[in-house]
């Protein structure tokens, strides 16, 4: 029998909350199987089982928040084994007598109803649509196939809750999660720094994948990184503080959702070539918009970029996501004046705001880092 654990998704993740458990007591479970969904500061993703055998025993409920580590289940061979009785307490929490359950009393009371046939079926994208919106699948009807209730239908259900109390709209959970992290990134002393440099246009890689200018604004700054490690660092809090210098470049890149944003992270992103790096972007990209980013996939950033370009924005201040050191806010490429060789032109051009913690590095280092990003994109036009 294996007690399975809230896990630590990530040095900097101190606790999470169990927002769904996909399997009920008594279904079977595979290693590497989805088990139940967790939410992080970063992120909602699925965990995966660390076993095979059956589900015995939940011991917390949905919506709980729990310290990385605390006992979540059990799994067992046996679909009837008993769980062991859990252990003693500083503080049980008594009964009616004032004495605790007895264990078995108290695992059955946990226990999730088992699936039953007449449940409502709710497609994966809905579902996770419904845990962003705070909506109960339950109560919305489903227009799909079978009475399945879709996407849309949620995002349906979803305007007519606010449209009938639009005085009061309850905070999805990834916008709270998304309000505690830019709390936090407030309290850091922040800096910008801005510049604009001139792209030159992808090439055409003919049948291998597309590059696009933000495939090479990524590539750019991934080698940039690399090159610049006091950028690629962190703040860690501690009696004395210090700074970890980050020995792999995990770069990470805001996707926009419906109700907030996600950032995936292209792991070792600087040993990457433009279409390499491309074909991981847009893999993360498609998996962040349907809500299936594994924890791998979210956790052990050292390095952020938000791209507003597509919005037309043309500049932007971005707010660092701790615990990193630095985030890099690319606007719309535009064709702009610029002068070359003694003539002016018009060229594509971008601009890029640097925010960095001022506490790993200074303006300076920061300057030299959008220096060497420009040095790159330059090479590629160089040949």
């Amino acid at each position: 029998m294996w007690l399975v654990k809230m896990p630590r998704l990530g040095q900097d993740m101190e606790q999470g909350t169990l927002v769904e458990w996909l399997k009920s007591v008594g279904d079977p479970v595979e290693e590497g199987g989805l088990l139940a969904v967790i939410e992080t500061e970063k992120a909602e993703v699925s965990f995966e089982s660390p076993y095979s055998g059956y589900l015995v025993a939940v011991l917390i409920e949905p919506g709980t928040t729990a310290p990385a580590g605390t006992p979540l289940g059990w799994i067992a061979d046996d679909p009837q084994a008993h769980p062991p009785a859990p252990e003693p307490t500083a503080e049980p929490h008594p009964s009616a007598s004032g004495q605790r359950k007895p264990p078995v009393a108290a695992e059955r009371a946990r226990r999730p109803a088992r699936r039953s046939s007449t449940r409502k079926p709710v497609s994966p994208v809905a579902r996770r649509r419904a845990r962003e919106l705070g909506v109960d699948p339950a109560g919305v009807e489903g227009t799909g196939p079978g009475g399945r209730v879709t996407e849309a239908d949620v995002m349906k259900a979803h305007q007519a809750a606010r449209a009938a109390s639009p005085e009061k709209g309850e905070l999805s959970r990834m916008r709270l999660t998304i309000a505690r992290r830019m709390t936090r990134s407030a309290a850091i002393p922040q800096f910008q720094l801005m510049r604009e440099i001139v792209l030159e246009k992808p090439e055409d890689p003919g049948e291998g994948p597309k590059v696009t200018y933000t495939d090479l604004v990524l590539w750019a700054t991934a080698r940039a990184l690399a090159e610049r490690p006091a950028v690629n660092s962190s703040w860690i809090d501690g009696n004395p503080p210090s700074v970890r210098s980050h020995a792999d470049v995990n770069l990470g890149f805001a996707v926009a959702l419906e109700d907030g944003l996600i950032v995936p992270v292209i792991r070792d992103a600087a040993s990457l070539s433009p279409g390499q790096l491309s074909v991981r972007r847009r893999r993360l990209e498609q998996a962040a918009r349907r809500g299936r980013l594994g924890p791998e996939d979210v956790q052990g950033g050292t390095f952020t970029v938000s791209n507003l370009g597509g919005a037309a924005v043309d500049q932007f201040i971005a707010l660092i996501n701790p615990p990193e050191a630095g985030i890099l806010a690319v606007g719309a490429v535009q064709l702009r004046p610029v002068v070359v060789d003694g003539a002016l032109v018009a060229a594509p051009t971008v601009r890029l705001t640097l925010t960095g913690d001022h506490r790993v590095f200074d303006g300076m280092e920061g300057a030299k880092f959008l220096t060497a990003i420009d040095a790159r994109l330059q090479s590629l036009a160089a040949g």
